[in-house]
């Protein structure tokens, strides 16, 4: 059995609000989630905890038993967590949530997810191209939450005080010039473009040049990267017709550029959030994922091709980030 302070911590909540709809929206949580998450605990301690009935939940007899050991360990617990929120800059009941991001769809709309989940907090967002320096950053506990965007097959070593988990992982989008030839098609294959000049973004520990190396050796060619720019240079590359790019499916579309997929996908993309294994946000792991997927799943709208992508690959989303326990 390996009953933790966060699964006490859901079950006081469903007793005290007397319904899972309630206490899911007290833990930020949606009812589907919290219910799964009581479901795990009850498996785990071998019985039912609540009896469910039409106007909301009651504790067991098993559930009195926990429900009462919850209510006497938890406040001595609070009190050990308070020490450790101190390190995560609370000041006067302010609670400082230092946010470090790579630039994507998670990086501005968490802002506010952040600050539901946490009433009082301030969200401080501090935006990093390099995925390194994110990790950096939450490993020494300078930032308590990192969002990442990095290249499949672009393996690293874990860290063992991080803990990571995947939100999505989607396509890459070619971006041509409106006026390229080939950009009334709906989708390309890699090899078509050995003709083209390129501009990537610097690499920025984001696997990105040798991930899109070996996809180019593996269509035949060796892509001429002529450019290397940020977003903001790339884009005016791409809109003067000077080179063609790669992007995030959740690429806002801009004037001047068509956003393509790639046939077989050949490039990906993996969005992921990062916190230290000994943080006080550890706690709200389940949470914090749950609010990540919804937004990016707000995010896809940015990009109606890749809304079609979608639609054509059977999907209404990318929902492939790592289970979290509950």
């Amino acid at each position: 059995m390996d009953l933790e302070v966060r699964h006490l911590r859901v079950i006081r909540a469903v007793a005290d609000a007397g319904s899972l709809t309630r206490a899911a929206a007290a833990l930020g949580l949606s009812q589907p989630s919290l219910t799964a998450q009581v479901q795990r605990i009850e498996r785990m301690l071998g019985g039912p905890l609540f009896v469910r009935h039409r106007t909301g939940a009651s504790p067991t007899a098993l559930g009195e038993l926990v429900v009462a050991k919850a209510r006497e360990l938890l406040p001595q617990l609070d009190s050990v967590q308070r020490e450790v929120l101190s390190h995560l800059g609370f000041s006067e009941g302010r609670l400082a949530l230092r946010y470090a991001a790579n630039p994507g769809p998670l990086m501005v709309r968490l802002l506010e997810p952040l600050r539901a989940l946490f009433p009082g907090a301030e969200a401080k967002l501090r935006t990093e191209a390099d995925v390194a320096t994110v990790l950096d950053l939450v490993a020494a506990r300078q930032q308590d939450l990192g969002a990442l965007v990095e290249y499949e097959g672009n393996p690293r070593a874990p860290r063992r005080e991080l803990e990571q988990h995947a939100v999505a992982v989607e396509p890459a989008f070619v971006l041509l010039p409106e006026n390229h030839p080939m950009a009334g098609r709906p989708a390309l294959r890699l090899h078509e473009l050995a003709d083209d000049v390129w501009v990537l973004p610097p690499s920025q520990g984001s696997g990105l040049h040798d991930v899109f190396t070996a996809a180019c050796t593996d269509a035949g060619f060796t892509a001429v990267v002529q450019h290397e720019a940020e977003a903001a240079g790339a884009r005016e590359l791409i809109v003067a017709g000077a080179a063609i790019g790669l992007g995030q499916a959740t690429f806002r579309s801009t004037p001047g550029i068509a956003p393509r997929p790639l046939h077989s996908t050949p490039l990906r993309l993996r969005h992921s959030l990062v916190w230290h294994r000994e943080s006080a946000l550890a706690a709200y792991g389940p949470a914090l994922l749950e609010h990540a997927e919804r937004a990016y799943a707000e995010a896809i709208a940015n990009n109606p091709q890749y809304e079609a992508w979608l639609t054509d690959h059977g999907r209404q989303g990318p929902r492939h980030r790592v289970p979290a326990e509950p």
